[in-house]
């Protein structure tokens, strides 16, 4: 079971809202930015939606969100204005992007020209960023190298389905959709 949940972030009243914990308000107090405490309340809020008020969010050793549910595993990102949650009963990495992040600058940095050769998109340069992102979060290990570490070996555009690895790890899938106009979102998972 791999649920997906992509939400705008809306304007939160922590103080309001009954799905949200002193937890979770005390924990976005650490953003100074206002966008960047919306977000973090808005992902905590898909999770306890989700999940149960009561369920408690930690860190693991490497940073990533984890919830104290047996055999449940999260994975979260945000971009400007949205957030995606992976619910899963196996390890996931979610990550969402905007396409008009200027990717191409940084391209040589993170993308094989094997793996530019996949798609002639014009949103593949985030999908492939994405990808390697929600790898990065499955893998779950520190000082990975988006460029040489990760590799996505193939894509299937009709299945909207890449499968990429760490090197001398077993792959995954990624699945990547095109939600909306500027939004592309990847989802790894165990083949």
């Amino acid at each position: 079971m791999v649920k997906l949940f992509i939400e705008e972030v809306a304007p939160l009243y922590a103080c309001c809202d009954v799905l949200l914990t002193a937890q979770d308000i005390a924990s976005a107090s650490r953003f100074q930015n206002e966008r960047r405490r919306a977000e973090h309340l808005a992902w905590r809020r898909v999770v306890r939606r989700e999940l149960g008020r009561d369920v408690v969010i930690d860190y693991d050793e490497v940073g990533a969100p984890i919830v104290d549910t047996p055999n449940i595993y999260i994975s979260v990102s945000h971009a400007r204005g949205c957030v995606a949650v992976a619910i899963a009963d196996c390890r996931v990495g979610v990550d969402v992007e905007l396409i008009d992040r200027d990717f191409d600058r940084v391209q040589s940095r993170y993308m094989s020209d094997s793996e530019a050769s996949l798609s002639s998109e014009k949103w593949w340069s985030a999908a492939v960023w994405s990808a390697k992102e929600a790898m990065f979060k499955y893998y779950g290990v520190r000082g990975i190298e988006l460029l040489s570490d990760l590799r996505i070996e193939r894509y299937d555009a009709e299945r909207g389905v890449a499968v990429g690895c760490l090197v001398g790890e077993h792959s995954v899938e990624v699945e990547i959709s095109h939600p909306a106009e500027n939004l592309v979102v990847a989802l790894a998972h165990a083949k």
